[in-house]
């Protein structure tokens, strides 16, 4: 994890230095988790808080700041609670289940988002923004704990796809506070792309969406 971490780092500090200009800042956003499934006899039980934090970038398109591409680095949280009612036994870790049976999961992702960030001009200390693209995530953890007590806070790693993408759509604005610093606030909607789950015996897909609200500061 840590050497993933200094890779990804150190390849967003060349994707920064060779733009023509940029911004960096900090970001700790939370955000509400849920799921959604192809299997009708899977339903979401329970949306979870959890909090994205990390390295924000704005860089400048042709040197311009009203266009930009945003990424960052990130550490994000996602939870939240399915019940399953299985038509026939499925296995999840080393358990069993062939009862309805309610699982909460808890997610750590490194998350690099790509998406284009159309800027207005400054009003009264203001810049309003709209942005839209991908989000990028890669797995570093996956616990789960069920309601019957199979499970109780074991990896579930091998039942959870290493890869995560979804679609980014937000808005915000941002307050000059002076010099080249400013307070960054907005929202934010992820729609899961991929199939989350590699769970023996279910042949169905299940997908997590999430919305933000984002507090940073730009430098």
């Amino acid at each position: 994890m840590k050497r993933t971490f200094i890779i990804l780092t150190l390849l967003l500090a060349m994707i920064t230095t060779r733009a023509q200009m940029f911004k960096l800042g900090f970001q700790a956003s939370p955000h509400l988790t849920w799921m959604k499934s192809s299997d009708t006899n899977i339903n979401n039980r329970d949306s979870r808080l959890g909090i994205k934090y990390g390295l924000d970038a704005d860089i400048y398109l042709a040197g311009l700041p009203r266009y930009c591409l945003n990424t960052g680095l990130f550490v994000a949280n996602h939870s939240f609670k399915a019940r399953y009612s299985p038509a026939s036994p499925f296995h999840l870790g080393d358990a069993i289940f062939s009862n309805p049976v309610e699982i909460r999961y808890n997610f750590n992702y490194i998350e690099i988002p790509f998406n284009i960030k159309l800027r207005s001009d400054q009003f009264f200390r203001m810049t309003y923004y709209g942005q839209f693209g991908l989000t990028s995530q890669i797995n570093i953890s996956a616990t789960a704990v069920s309601s019957d007590g199979q499970i109780n806070g074991e990896s579930m790693s091998k039942d959870i796809s290493l890869f995560n993408l979804g679609m980014l759509v937000g808005g915000g604005a941002e307050y000059d506070v002076g010099g080249n610093t400013a307070l960054n606030f907005g929202i934010q909607y992820s729609n899961g792309l991929v199939d989350i789950t590699t769970i023996e015996n279910l042949d169905e897909k299940t997908w997590f969406n999430a919305i933000r609200i984002v507090i940073g500061v730009m430098f």
